[in-house]
């Protein structure tokens, strides 16, 4: 289940726009999963499956953050991106509730869980390491807890709650779902993972790892490298067997 406020699925314009096409984290993601959007989190709804994406949120009501909390406790499974400063861009007026919301606003969620949500040491782009991939983000928060059952992972921008019999993934910022922040301009590799590691996230909480490509300009010069590097070591073994050959005859 995928809810946002984020232009992800028709981008800002609506499905009925020429000019809509979804982004393209959203494009990459949807080869892996299929997304069912929601537009309500009750129990009805919840009931439906047992992993959720939430992306920066419209402002939920306190039924429905009850009952996303319910639902987590009987074993749910949520990737929650809550920003603190989104800085994703937006040609809609200031007001217009299509918006992206410029704050995280699960705060009532996260007070629940202990968990505070600080914003950004500094603005601008970071980029970090996750799993040996590279992630792309801009002015992320930090998180702080202040129970057991909920632990801040290195770096500080996101967390890993065990809450009853389910699991909740929260991570300080939204950008890194930003088609500028890691999507290729052109057709060369993208800059970052963002993704991938939004994927292996989401396949970590359902409980189904599965091997992904590193497509990164780091990863394709790798390679690139690697070829030649290859090639020199195959002529050095060839040159290698022409010569005990030769010492032979």
């Amino acid at each position: 289940m995928l809810m946002t406020g984020l232009p992800l699925i028709w981008g800002e314009k609506g499905p009925f726009h020429p000019a809509s096409r979804p982004a393209a984290a959203y494009v990459r993601l949807s080869r892996e999963f299929d997304f069912r959007p929601v537009d309500v989190l009750d129990a009805e709804t919840l009931a439906r499956g047992r992993l959720l994406f939430l992306a920066q949120p419209q402002r939920l009501a306190p039924a429905e953050l009850a009952a996303l909390d319910a639902w987590i406790r009987r074993g749910g499974r949520a990737l929650i991106l809550t920003d603190p400063v989104l800085t994703w861009p937006s040609e809609l007026p200031p007001g217009d509730i299509r918006r992206p919301p410029a704050v995280g606003l699960l705060a009532p969620l996260l007070n629940h869980w202990r968990l505070i949500l600080d914003p950004p040491v500094r603005r601008g782009q970071v980029e970090a390491v996750w799993n040996g991939r590279r992630i792309a983000m801009d002015s992320p928060g930090r998180l702080r807890s202040s129970s057991p059952d909920c632990s801040i992972e290195p770096g500080g921008w996101t967390a890993i709650c065990r809450l009853g019999l389910g699991a909740v993934r929260v991570v300080a910022d939204a950008d890194l779902l930003r088609d500028s922040l890691w999507a290729p301009a052109g057709p060369g590799p993208p800059a970052a993972d963002n993704p991938a590691v939004v994927g292996e996230w989401l396949d970590a909480l359902a409980g189904t790892p599965r091997p992904r490509p590193r497509e990164t300009a780091d990863a394709s010069r790798a390679r690139s490298l690697a070829a030649p590097a290859l090639l020199i070591a195959a002529a050095a073994g060839a040159t290698g067997l022409l010569l005990r050959r030769r010492r032979r005859r």
